[in-house]
């Protein structure tokens, strides 16, 4: 017996027609009297006769009816229930955040998803973009943040917010007054980097190659703070995400922004292309929204 059969059997019993049943219910006649036929074979008793004109309910399908009536309606509203629960965005919610992206954007949303779905166990994993990729890759993550460009065919990108990296100068370097500046400009300067375990790395060597130069990186650190605090004790020079600069030390340097090419930055939410979306993922990405832009 089958939640399906008894459907069928309850909407003949209505119709008191095979043929009006069929159309009801986009089956044909047929299926309709192979299902209640196993119906009655499964319970030994004759539901329904056949009569030439009409349809006779018997006594053992009126009671029949009454069982699956019931049984139909239980079902259906505990479907109804267990469908709310799954819809609550209960459960957990692992996300892989990279330090700086909290600072520069995430701290916001991720205020907002805990107030809109405080019964979430939202789970924080604070990593380098790189690791993000991995640990999302293997399923440790449901989401993780990445900085573009990003492109594998693994996974599915959102982008949440745009900005630019700008070239961060102390502010008695000689292009302190300037706005903007090119970026082969760079090739002389003494380069402070993050460490090569941030994707960030990875996108500014790419930069420096295509504008024709090797950078002279004098030091490297997994700490933007700790950049930027050189940048202004006139160690070297940057190129760092603007609203980073704009959050931490907008007083105590100056920013330039970079052409020749430009150096756009951005932030996305990366997902395995097989994974489920689950509640608590959907609302997630929800909170996203469009992509933002910084000012």
């Amino acid at each position: 017996m089958t939640m399906t059969w008894l459907t069928y059997y309850v909407e003949v019993v209505k119709q008191r027609n095979f043929t009006r049943a069929a159309e009801k219910l986009f089956v044909s006649q047929s299926t309709l009297s192979k299902a209640i036929r196993a119906l009655e074979n499964e319970f030994q008793a004759e539901f329904i006769r056949r009569r030439t004109k009409d349809l006779l309910i018997t006594q053992d399908g009126l009671v029949f009816y009454e069982y699956a009536t019931k049984l139909l309606d239980y079902y259906h509203t505990q479907t109804q229930k267990l469908e709310q629960k799954l819809r609550c965005a209960g459960g957990t919610l692992a996300l892989g955040l990279p330090p700086s992206a909290g600072t520069i954007y995430f701290s916001s949303l991720i205020y907002q998803f805990r107030k809109a779905y405080p019964e979430t166990n939202l789970q924080i994993t604070e990593i380098t973009s790189k690791s993000i990729r991995d640990l999302v890759d293997d399923g440790t993550l449901d989401l993780g943040v990445v900085i573009e460009p990003f492109s594998d065919s693994r996974f599915y990108s959102k982008t949440v917010f745009h900005s630019e990296a700008v070239l961060v100068v102390p502010k008695q370097h000689p292009l302190a007054s300037e706005s903007s500046v090119d970026f082969e400009a760079l090739k002389t300067e003494r380069l402070l980097m993050v460490s090569p375990d941030y994707m960030y790395y990875d996108v500014m060597m790419e930069r420096c190659k295509a504008a024709g130069f090797t950078p002279n990186i004098v030091f490297e650190s997994s700490q933007w703070d700790l950049l930027l605090e050189m940048i202004a004790n006139n160690q070297g020079v940057s190129i760092l995400p603007k609203p980073l600069v704009d959050k931490l030390y907008a007083g105590r340097v100056c920013q330039l922004h970079l052409k020749n090419p430009e150096f756009p930055w951005a932030l996305s939410v990366i997902y395995r292309t097989d994974k489920f979306l689950t509640v608590p993922m959907q609302h997630f990405l929800k909170i996203c929204g469009t992509p933002k832009q910084s000012p």
